[in-house]
């Protein structure tokens, strides 16, 4: 059973005053924690950060990881960093918008889309344990705000220039500014916790109406939900199922003062299986 990791952080980007703190740090956290507790090589976890982490490069990562994975392996794709959405142009999402990742070239006429993303997360062979962790906002409110270098928290997302520009014009766009990573028929099985038909297990930063922060946490800048996601890790020396480090990782949160609040969705007999075991 092999074990192997692409891990994305991006603090620095091409776009003036879009810059974050935590994304790398968020990065070698969960790269040790991986090594420590749950068996990963370090040469078989692949990091993109900063400048390198462009949109071919997380692609061309992102392919390597899933079309590597064979029956038995155990895979994990973490992005921390901007999330942003943008207009559907397919029709395919009920919001009209679709989310996006920001890679650190960001070319808002050709983002990296959810649409690709499920694609390529549809494409893992079966058997394989795929788990994806998502520190970043898919959605939030319309805002042009630039936090000054040492504010305390930052949101982790990206007002697109469609939007700014309707802001500004007081023409307001089809679609609401919220959105999931993917578009899917789910059944609610708790307040945050969704029984889903999907080839991944999925942890993300926060609700569909809610902004993922990027904060001074612990004497250091790091992203909330990697933070005590990690924490949470630690602390049960990594026996923890996947609901279990969702309801840990939520209570940091709260404890924090943080609002957003985590996302788990997977299958229903996944959810309570250990974290990042093999599928049964």
């Amino acid at each position: 059973m092999a074990k192997k990791a692409l891990l994305i952080g991006i603090n620095r980007y091409q776009i003036p005053g879009s810059d974050l703190r935590g994304c790398v740090n968020d990065v070698k956290n969960l790269a040790a924690a991986l090594v420590e507790f749950y068996g990963f090589a370090k040469a078989d976890i692949e990091t993109l950060t900063d400048l390198a982490a462009t949109k071919k490069a997380m692609q061309d990562g992102m392919r390597r990881l899933i079309k590597g994975g064979r029956k038995g392996d155990a895979l994990v794709l973490h992005y921390s960093g901007h999330g942003s959405n943008v207009p559907d142009k397919n029709g395919d999402e009920a919001d009209r918008r679709d989310e996006i990742l920001c890679p650190t070239d960001l070319d808002w006429k050709a983002p990296l889309l959810d649409d690709w993303l499920r694609k390529a997360l549809d494409s893992a062979r079966a058997g394989v344990s795929l788990n994806v962790i998502m520190d970043c906002c898919h959605s939030g409110t319309i805002t042009r705000a630039i936090h000054p270098p040492d504010a305390p928290r930052i949101e982790r997302y990206l007002p697109s220039p469609w939007d700014i520009m309707a802001e500004e014009s007081q023409r307001k766009l089809r679609g609401r500014v919220v959105g999931r990573l993917r578009r899917t028929a789910y059944k609610k099985r708790g307040p945050d916790v969704v029984a889903a038909d999907l080839p991944e297990t999925l942890i993300t930063g926060c609700r569909d109406t809610q902004t993922s922060a990027d904060a001074h946490i612990g004497g250091s800048y790091n992203g909330a939900l990697t933070y005590y996601l990690v924490a949470a890790i630690r602390e049960a020396r990594g026996k923890l199922t996947y609901r279990e480090l969702h309801e840990r990782t939520m209570a940091q949160l709260q404890k924090g003062d943080f609002d957003q609040v985590p996302q788990l969705e997977g299958r229903k007999t996944r959810l309570d299986e250990p974290f990042l075991s093999p599928e049964a």
